[in-house]
């Protein structure tokens, strides 16, 4: 009596397994499809971490990573700058753009300058002494998203007020 309750218990559970699986409806995605709809979600635009410097670390994440960054490029600019004496035959009251880039290794790059026709006439060693600051800038640690290093474009502007 017991085996015959024991088989029957199997055959009703066997059965609703079967008859539940049916029901169950799987949409196979294919792998391309995955990674269009994962690239939708990246914002591509923006990255998880701001590049770094040592001197930064102390901050927190985020927004003060960002200033901290900024401040510490622009002080760089401003002090190698300050080395030279610029002499100069009009008033001079103008904002250089520096496009830079810092790459996925933490160097930097100059992309563009935008410095004016009278600028460049009135400071022609400008764009020198630019590459030269750039250059004294200390060691970064690269930008992430996700976890990987990335390469990150800057905007920083010099303000020159020369009289």
């Amino acid at each position: 009596m017991k085996s015959l309750l024991y088989r029957g218990l199997v055959i009703v559970t066997a059965m609703t397994v079967v008859i539940s699986c049916d029901r169950i409806e799987t949409k196979k995605v294919s792998s391309s499809e995955y990674l269009s709809e994962s690239w939708k979600a990246i914002d591509l635009h923006k990255v998880d971490g701001y590049p770094t410097f040592d001197t930064c670390s102390s901050q927190a994440e985020g927004e003060a990573l960002r200033v901290c960054f900024e401040e510490t490029v622009t002080s760089t600019f401003y002090e190698s700058f300050g080395k030279h004496t610029i002499v100069v035959n009009k008033e001079l009251n103008d904002t250089i753009v520096v496009n830079f880039v810092v790459n996925e290794k933490g160097k930097y790059c100059i992309d563009t300058l935008a410095i004016t026709p009278e600028i460049r006439n009135e400071i022609p060693k400008l764009e020198q002494w630019i590459h030269e600051a750039a250059q004294q800038l200390p060691q970064a640690r690269a930008a992430t998203k996700q976890g990987v290093p990335v390469k990150t474009k800057f905007k920083i502007p010099v303000v020159l007020k020369v009289e």
